[in-house]
């Protein structure tokens, strides 16, 4: 008589292997194909035989990472991975954290992200939550202690040293955060990466070129301010001097925003956000925030508001905006919420969607020399210092007029789609 063994799996064993059936092989070497493509596409240039590409991956998107590896030896590249840690390591870390532990970079982490010409990072939560019970005192000195880092990071990028791009591999945490099954989820980031496409890096370079006459509109047009107007938006932006509109630089995967930086000094009126955005572990729903020269005078919301309030408070450039987005409903293929900010900012829908962010602003919206973009000219400017960065997604319907330097004014976005 045979014994059945019934003992169950590990539960770090079940969820890897359910993850890795979410996508057939040739589907993960396009999505390799993509995301090489799009560290092509950030660094302004090809690489190179013999250069390198560095692999950071959350533990549940190994499928991936180890086909994106296989993917850069073919192309005569040099990988180095880097598995990131688990929720628990992560939770643990700053559940002990002190002074030290909180304001080092981990040895290896210049060398690796310094060193590299290529840099991918796979995101797949395992949860979204494990971080809610951690103060945001603990949770911004650690982000702080890393600002350098991201720094040298921009400048690498920006003087076409390094090009990096960010993604992510479905997990069932972000399947049951936006209502759906774990196959629904994979599902929706296929049609929205274009995996099911015989060649995806076709279409992302056709994608490129449709949106490339709208950018290059909103560039040619002497634009001093932006009024935006929906049912809960009335909002209105200085561009500001020596600014650029951007889309499709390859930092994220997908990506179908046109996005800039504007004069943080000069925001007006009232923002509100109709998707759920996790800020250090919790949900924040329907967000309200209200704007007085420049800065955030009021922050409410359906829940989570305190949670914002709290890290707002550990920052002053938090308070005020680094960015400001629209995505149109005829380019995205994100038809809804899933929550992710990678995906949410992208919202096509039946109306696109805008969205802010509080916090950084994006250095390369300087239209100019990096190596200008010096601390002094950033305050000089308007750009926006901070290290934080929190989008804020709405995709209701709504009106964006563009107030030029002449006064007059132009409607350059409405139903769902820039007006060009």
């Amino acid at each position: 008589m045979t014994t059945q063994n019934t003992k169950s799996k590990p539960e770090c064993v079940d969820r890897l292997e359910r993850n890795q059936e979410l996508f057939r092989h040739e589907e993960l070497e396009r999505y390799a194909d993509v995301l090489l493509w799009a560290v092509e596409r950030s660094r302004g240039r090809p690489l190179k035989t013999s250069e390198t590409v560095l692999i950071e991956y959350d533990g549940l998107a190994r499928t991936l990472a180890e086909v994106l590896y296989a993917r850069i030896l073919e192309r005569g590249l040099v990988p180095v991975q880097h598995q990131r840690a688990s929720p628990t390591m992560e939770q643990n870390y700053l559940v002990w954290a002190n002074n030290k532990r909180l304001n080092m970079v981990a040895p290896g982490d210049w060398e690796r992200q310094g060193g590299v010409n290529g840099l991918i990072r796979i995101l797949a939560p395992e949860t979204l939550t494990h971080l809610e019970k951690i103060t945001p005192e603990i949770q911004t000195r650690r982000d702080a202690a890393r600002d350098p880092l991201r720094e040298m990071l921009y400048f690498r990028e920006l003087s076409g040293q390094v090009g990096r791009t960010v993604a992510v591999y479905p997990t069932l945490a972000l399947a049951e955060a936006t209502g759906v099954s774990l196959s629904e989820y994979a599902a929706r980031v296929r049609k929205a990466c274009m995996l099911g496409s015989d060649d995806p890096v076709r279409d992302w370079k056709r994608f490129a070129t449709e949106q490339a006459p709208v950018l290059e509109w909103l560039n040619a047009m002497p634009i001093q301010g932006l009024h935006i107007q929906s049912g809960r938006v009335d909002l209105r932006l200085r561009l500001g001097e020596r600014r650029v509109w951007l889309g499709m630089t390859g930092r994220n995967m997908p990506s179908y925003e046109i996005y800039t930086s504007p004069d943080c000094r000069f925001t007006e009126g009232v923002f509100q956000a109709d998707q759920v955005v996790y800020v250090g572990g919790v949900p924040v729903e329907g967000v309200r925030l209200a704007f007085q020269q420049g800065r955030v005078i009021s922050v409410k919301a359906r829940q989570g508001a305190e949670r914002l309030r709290r890290f707002l408070a550990l920052d002053e450039g938090a308070w005020r905006i680094g960015e400001f987005s629209l995505t149109s409903r005829t380019h995205s293929r994100i038809a809804g919420y899933m929550a992710n900010t990678l995906f949410d900012e992208n919202i096509g829908g039946t109306e696109g969607n805008c969205h802010i962010a509080l916090g950084s602003c994006h250095p390369d919206a300087f239209a100019g020399n990096p190596a200008d973009f010096v601390h002094a000219l950033r305050r000089e400017l308007g750009f926006n210092e901070s290290t934080q960065h929190w989008d804020l997604v709405n995709t209701e319907q709504r009106q964006v007029t563009a107030i030029l330097t002449d006064g007059s004014r132009r409607v350059i976005y409405e139903d769902g789609d820039f007006t060009a």
